[in-house]
């Protein structure tokens, strides 16, 4: 169902250089490939009517409001700016918000830009994913995501009936296309036999099933139907979009077959008049964060619940780039990479070099009218899908991007982040959440030895965790409780040989980790956990486990007062049977709050105008960049500029500044850390200006007690030595 009137087309895309870690900070890579996308569609950040931008969860940076944060980056300085965020699902999610813009009418044009710096997170990126899960009832559990993966990749191998051989061929196929790729992180041709061999994590994952993790940028630019004739050759119409989202009970869902996406795909093929997906879609870039996730993602995308077709295609050899469905001829991230939010925008970017002729070296064989792309994240239940096409398959064409080469693009790989000026930060983040009604009762069941659940008197599941809703029967009010039994069924299983931040266990340990459906409890109805009193090689789909408690005067009522689910004996009786019970009555004592931390550390790049500023400092200088756009010098030293959206040089474009000539703009007494913790002696923060430039420099300013400060002051810049960082800029007054 098109809006009349209103096609909406993309004719412009930028992207950085796809690397583990960039010098550039955040807000330089956005501007980069903003800039590029402009030039690409031939207009300027004046033709832009609105800015929209795509980056996931904050903990990868520490930086609270990263969308605000980003705004100078992202081009959106005075201009109408959203920021959205599903995860990995973020890259497709942008496309669609952009084009909910343009489409409605209420604008022409607008910038899209998806951004991530996965770097900065220390010990690993993984690391932040253990706050995703449920506080109370698995993050105790310490999981990542590899064990989620792990878990859902060998549910599907149960399912489907795939060997770890047979998935590992669309890392290899992956790895291989992104060889033609100018932004990939890691290209490389690679076997079977390497991706069988290389270090196991949580099987069935093995570090070459998985892509890396990134930092990077994409922008694409989004236009009305007459811009995009008037100014571009060949756009590419967004024909359709969709996505959706489960619940995120996930260990209540089928994960061998993922609905969500499913459903999504449905909504944009309805759209774009699409009836037969396999017939009438030439191109596919499923989102492939694992090679198994590629042909999970492609069994919903070919709306095929038998999983035949998707096989099929595979051990012909069709989803090479020369066959007859290509998939992922881009590299896909396992092969260009994986900066979560920036993925799903940088195969959109593919779709569009693809159908518009200026794929170069990766273009493929057949003619390209339609394309669809597809990305996926949170807790294993978003789906976005974005079908796009033209009105005819062009011919190859020579363009930037048809030629473009590693050396082309922006970003600037390093091997380490302290090799450059760096700034390190631990934050100490705290939380306590209030159990709620349900939760309590079922916290206060493990207390007691017993598992328990509610019942939906509309659809009759009976659900774990109990919960005081029903997610699936418009929110419906849940009052039925009961205990259920403490044995159940393995579903699927994982076994681990890391840590929640990705760290290797000892040597010769392995977890264990299981979705495990209740017995009595809606069928597939469970909860994850660990399983013990067996070898791993033991382990088996469908295998009969009973929880293992804590002694009574252990238990706290958390979900680990089961200490583990053990094997159940072939001659232990079980009673099945839920026995209805009263919840508990919420109060003070037993609504008690849960503490919980985000356990992250990071260590910041300064960046590339950062590290002229804080080069110069340590000296005892201080220069600005000067900007041909706004014909001035802007300090701190810049790597772009926000006004006209194009790249600066802050070494070659350098302009020193008198470090003696600071007047102080405005200035604040603190009495405070910023953890809210009184400080010995109170400090001044100070805002500086200095003749001949525009903007100004925050410090502290040295003082004794008694001195007095005011606006106007004249003071100078202080040498700090080695050390870099914000804590480190001082200003002291001119005598």
């Amino acid at each position: 169902m098109s809006i009349k009137g209103n096609r909406v087309a993309v004719i412009g895309a930028g992207m950085t250089r796809f690397v583990r870690r960039a010098e550039e900070a955040p807000g330089e890579l956005a501007a980069r490939a903003a800039q590029m996308a402009l030039d690409d569609a031939g207009l300027t950040i004046d033709d832009i009517d609105a800015v929209c931008l795509g980056t996931a969860p904050d903990a990868f940076d520490g930086v609270h409001m990263k969308g605000e944060h980003l705004i100078a980056g992202a081009g959106a300085t005075h201009k109408p700016y959203l920021r959205h965020y599903v995860g990995g699902g973020t890259g497709v999610m942008s496309p669609i918000h952009g084009w909910m813009h343009v489409a409605s009418g209420k604008f022409k044009t607008c910038l899209v830009v998806a951004e991530e710096k996965m770097s900065p997170c220390n010990p690993h990126p993984a690391g932040a994913f253990l706050t995703i899960f449920d506080h109370t009832t698995e993050q105790a559990l310490e999981l990542t995501l590899i064990h989620i993966f792990g878990i859902e990749m060998s549910r599907f191998m149960h399912v489907y009936g795939y060997t770890e051989e047979e998935i590992a061929l669309v890392s290899v196929l992956c790895k291989k296309n992104a060889l033609d790729h100018p932004a990939a992180q890691i290209a490389q041709k690679i076997t079977v036999k390497d991706v069988m061999n290389s270090p196991l994590l949580s099987w069935p994952v093995k570090r070459l099933d998985i892509s890396p993790t990134s930092d990077a940028a994409v922008a694409i630019v989004l236009t009305n139907e007459h811009i995009a004739r008037t100014h571009c050759k060949a756009p590419v119409f967004i024909e359709g979009v969709g996505f959706r989202l489960d619940t995120a009970y996930w260990c209540t869902r089928d994960l061998g077959f993922p609905n969500y996406v499913a459903m999504a795909a449905r909504d944009a093929y309805e759209m774009a008049g699409i009836s037969r997906p396999a017939d009438q879609i030439d191109i596919f870039e499923p989102y492939d964060p694992f090679d198994y996730k590629a042909l999970h993602h492609m069994n919903a995308l070919l709306l095929d619940k038998t999983g035949r077709r998707t096989k099929e295609l595979l051990f012909s050899g069709a989803l090479e780039r020369d066959g007859s469905h290509p998939m992922c001829p881009s590299g896909g991230a396992l092969g260009v990479g994986n900066p979560i939010a920036a993925t799903g925008l940088m195969k959109i970017a593919e779709l569009y070099f693809q159908i518009s002729g200026q794929a170069g070296k990766r273009q493929v064989k057949k003619d390209v009218h339609r394309g669809v792309a597809q990305a996926w994240g949170d807790l294993m239940q978003v789906g976005t899908v974005v079908v796009m096409g033209s009105e005819g398959a062009m011919p190859r064409r020579k363009t930037f991007w048809s030629e473009a080469k590693p050396e082309d693009l922006a970003g600037t790989a390093l091997k380490d982040v302290k090799d450059v000026p760096h700034i390190e930060y631990t934050p100490d983040l705290r939380y306590a959440w209030d159990n709620g009604y349900a939760l309590t009762t079922y916290l206060d069941g493990f207390k007691n030895g017993k598992i328990r659940g509610s019942r939906c008197g509309s659809c009759g599941r009976l659900m774990i965790p109990a919960r005081a809703f029903c997610e699936i029967c418009n929110l419906r009010p849940v009052t039925e409780y009961y205990d259920l039994a403490d044995t159940g069924t393995v579903q699927t299983f994982t076994l681990s040989h890391v840590n929640w931040d990705s760290s290797p266990l000892p040597k010769g340990q392995v977890k264990i980790i299981a979705v495990i459906a209740i017995d009595g409890a809606t069928p597939e109805m469970g909860l994850c956990h660990v399983l013990s009193e067996i070898a791993p090689k033991d382990v088996t789909w469908g295998m009969r486990v009973k929880a293992v408690w804590k002694p009574q005067a252990e238990r706290t009522g958390t979900v680990t007062d089961i200490r583990y689910f053990r094997p159940l004996g072939k001659n232990e009786k079980v009673d099945a049977t839920p026995a209805p019970i009263k919840p508990v009555e919420l109060d003070a004592a037993t609504a008690k709050a849960y503490p919980g931390r985000i356990p992250m550390s990071y260590v910041y790049t300064a960046g590339l105008g950062g590290s002229k500023f804080f080069t110069d400092l340590a000296k005892g200088k201080l220069s600005g960049t000067h900007c041909p756009h706004c014909d001035a010098v802007h300090i701190p030293p810049a790597a772009f500029c926000e006004y006209g959206m194009i790249a600066l040089d802050p070494k070659g474009g350098a302009r020193a500044l008198e470090p003696r000539s600071g007047v102080i703009a405005a200035f604040s007494i603190v009495h405070e850390d910023r953890a809210g913790h009184l400080l010995d002696e109170p400090q001044v923060v100070v805002q500086v200006a200095f003749p001949g430039a525009v903007g100004s420099v925050f410090g502290r300013l040295q003082t004794k007690t008694g001195d007095t400060i005011e606006v106007g002051m004249k003071v100078e810049l202080v040498r700090s030595g080695k050390a870099a960082g914000p804590e480190h800029v001082w200003f002291k007054v001119r005598k």
